[in-house]
């Protein structure tokens, strides 16, 4: 009887052992890698930025070309659909 308690306590000390081996791991790992996470976030923040500014980069160049080829290409389409329309609901 007193066998079975004895073995009952150390399997729960060695439970607990690992439990707090673990816990201290953990730690240990998360204080060790918390430099790893800040230069990842520094990382991040700069292509970020740098996309920001390639993106306005791209509005101010590419805006005034893309206004122009809309009023080229499609104001004219959009004159003959409407034209289309129009006759199809004179016809109707």
């Amino acid at each position: 009887m007193f066998e079975l308690a004895a073995l009952f306590l150390i399997v729960g000390a060695v439970v607990v052992g690992f439990v707090l081996l673990g816990l201290i791991l953990k730690v240990l790992f998360h204080v060790a890698l918390i430099p790893l996470v800040l230069i990842g976030a520094v990382i991040k923040t700069v292509l970020v930025a740098v996309a920001c500014v390639v993106g306005l980069v791209l509005a101010v160049v590419l805006g005034p070309v893309l206004l122009f080829a809309a009023a080229v290409f499609l104001l004219p389409a959009l004159a003959v659909g409407g034209l289309a329309w129009a006759g199809l609901h004179a016809l109707a």
